[in-house]
């Protein structure tokens, strides 16, 4: 399953906040390359990470999990 919008909101957020991707990984506790997959849409975050990635762009981790669940369909 690809997660194509959810990838693309999170890269949205990030680059709005002048994140690097390695920045935004070492603030979820993750690797690098584990969020180019999410941001690429390869892969979903888990609730967890999810709630860290909210936490980092300073998004609701609600508008993250419904843009898992467009995805989803």
């Amino acid at each position: 399953m690809q997660y194509h919008t959810l990838g693309t909101l999170i890269r949205l957020h990030r680059e709005n906040l002048e994140m690097s991707r390695a920045e935004l990984a070492r603030q979820v506790g993750v690797h690098p390359s584990q969020l180019t997959r999410w941001e690429a849409g390869d892969h979903k975050p888990s609730l967890s990470a999810m709630v860290a990635l909210g936490k980092a762009l300073d998004v609701d981790a609600v508008e993250l999990m419904t843009a898992a669940a467009v995805d989803a369909r």
